[in-house]
Formats: structure tokens, sequence, C-alpha cells
């Protein structure tokens, strides 16, 4: 439900998923919708979630409704991230893995699920086509995945810049049932967040969520890169833009 005005979330004026968020992963939040809608489109993701699915989270940090939803109902998870604490908690995580190098088998799960994390993956040293590849080889046949990222808030630059051609292109090499819906885009009657109020790059482009939905109905394609990237410091540096490291760099030195 991307529209706020329709949404059951909405109190008023006062967004119910905010507080929830809050109170459910216990660190700073940003206001809605990106520090909101991330929690009704998970719901939605439960739904999905059937007995005996095998169901992989890429980058499940320390909360994770996914893991809850399959042991509820009797389906396999797997989970893997980077690091084995996430705000001084442990993550959930069956394996601590990069994605660029993810060990599970061809065509294991029906279902592979990233909740804000692959606008990070480039930083970590996994580019989005090798990361896409792996979520693709290891669903099965008519498998779906399942991601939501947030668009002119954070990440490397695509995320950052709001590139969405750039990714539907890259989302149609694998599958050719892909579905981008934009949550809380023109979030009236709450007000737009601007993350980045001074970089004249976003200027008027308030930040939103997207999710992404698409279906293994692909052969994976051939000759894509398994070259694991810069990570990091340098990896953002990298994989940023150029008028977002000036940026950054004026905000640093107090000229911005």
């Amino acid at each position: 439900m991307p529209d706020c005005r329709l949404c059951h979330e909405l109190d008023g004026e006062i967004c119910r998923a905010h507080a929830e968020a809050k109170a459910t992963l216990k660190r700073p939040i940003p206001p809605p919708p990106i520090g909101a809608c991330m929690m009704p489109i998970v719901r939605s993701y439960l739904k999905l979630i059937e007995p005996k699915h095998q169901v992989l989270e890429i980058g499940c940090g320390t909360w994770s409704p996914i893991k809850d939803q399959s042991e509820r109902v009797g389906a396999g998870y797997e989970a893997i991230d980077v690091q084995e604490q996430y705000y001084g908690e442990n993550v959930v995580a069956t394996r601590i893995e990069n994605l660029a190098a993810l060990s599970y088998e061809n065509d294991r799960f029906d279902i592979v699920v990233g909740n804000q994390t692959m606008e990070h993956w480039a930083e970590h040293g996994c580019t989005m086509e090798w990361g896409l590849y792996q979520c693709f080889r290891v669903l099965k046949p008519g498998g779906t995945l399942l991601l939501n990222v947030p668009i002119y808030f954070h990440g490397t630059k695509d995320f950052l810049h709001g590139r969405l051609d750039r990714l539907k292109a890259l989302f149609s090499r694998f599958s050719g049932d892909c579905v981008f819906e934009s949550w809380g885009q023109d979030p009236a009657p709450l007000p737009r967040f601007y993350a980045h109020p001074r970089f004249w790059a976003l200027e008027n482009r308030s930040a939103y969520i997207l999710d992404i939905r698409a279906r293994k109905d692909k052969a994976l394609p051939r000759n894509v890169s398994n070259r694991l990237g810069l990570q990091g410091k340098l990896g953002q540096l990298f994989h940023y833009s150029l008028e977002y490291n000036v940026y950054r760099l004026l905000k640093k030195s107090g000229l911005r």
C-alpha cells in the first residue's frame, strides 16, 4: 500500500509503523517513510511463506520476522550476514559470510529475502550484478526474490540517486516477471523527508522505500563477473558518485 493516505498504519498524521520500528529495532530510526514502510512491507512478505518452503534471508541483522514466520509455519530458514553483531546484539544468521561468496547450492530456496541490504552490497565488495546472480542461483525455478531498499537516502549511487532505470535494466537480465513498487514517495499528510537537504544533486527529492519482487523465470545469464571489489571506506568511495563524494568532503570541512 504505497499511498500513505490509504495505509492502515496511518492514524491521523501519526504513522504507527514508525513507532513500531522504534520499539522493535531499538536503534536510531529516521522519519517516515524511510523509518516506517519496511514494517508493513515485511509483513506482506510473511504471507508468502508456506509450510515446507525453504527461505534464505540476505543481511538478516538481529531482527527477523522472516525467521519467526518460517518457524511458525514449518518452513526451513537460513540467513547470512557479514558481521556477527549489529548494534551490540548477535545477528540471527545461520552462516556469517558475504553474499559474494554465497555457499548454498543451486536451486535450493523457494524465497530469498533482503530487507534494506541491497543498497550496501557493493560497499562489502559484492557488485549488484554478482549479488543478484547469487540470489537467483540459489532460487528454485519459479522461486521469488523479495528486496526492499531506500531511495534518495543512502547506499551506493544507484540507490542514493534513484536511478531506477538502471536497476530495472539489471533485474531484467535475471527475471521477466519483476515488479517495482514505491512506498511513501508521496507521504502526505506526513511531511516529506529530505535526507541530504544541502546536497545539490538531490534537491527537492525526498526519500522513500522501493519494494522489488522478482520471479526466477529465466536461465542465469552467462559471463557475470564474480570479482570481489573494494570494501569498507574504499568501497564506499568507489561506489558512491563523484558529486556525493565531493559533497561529503565539503560537509566534513564545514563548507556545506
